[in-house]
């Protein structure tokens, strides 16, 4: 389930002011939550997975400072951008124009799919309706 809240946004351009839905993260989960939770769906133990993972992160950095895209299958992939400041010729641009590196993730069409706001498995709930459920007090959501 994806929680949401309620944001007062004002539009720089008009003044105007509405109310939009806006994602809560409900926590989030480490990597031996994720190596956890694979080895109870597998033969494979925690510290298989845990080992694999760890070399992935590894992997997709060294990949990554290649200049290289990396994808991983139906999840997407990653891929590096720079953001440089300018110069007055191109024979001026140099690496010391460069002022940071981004990392871009873009999710594949499968989980696009699967995540579109349309997909009957994908479910919302306001976080003010769960506080409520709970009983709990939401001064600031």
């Amino acid at each position: 389930m994806i929680v949401y809240k309620s944001v007062k946004k004002t539009n720089p351009r008009t003044g105007e002011t509405a109310y939009y839905a806006s994602q809560v993260r409900m926590g989030h989960v480490s990597i031996d939550e994720l190596a956890e939770d694979m080895a109870q769906e597998s033969t494979i133990t925690r510290h298989d997975i845990l080992a694999v993972l760890s070399s992935l992160q590894q992997h997709v950095i060294k990949y990554l400072r290649q200049g290289k895209s990396v994808r991983l299958g139906d999840l997407g992939s990653f891929s590096v951008s720079i953001g440089s400041r300018p110069s007055g010729s191109e024979e001026e641009v140099s690496a010391n124009n460069i002022k940071d590196v981004r990392v871009r993730f873009r999710r594949s069409s499968k989980m696009l799919h699967q995540l579109r706001a349309t997909n009957p498995q994908v479910h919302f709930s306001n976080v003010r309706t769960l506080a409520k459920e709970d009983d709990m007090e939401v001064t600031n959501p």
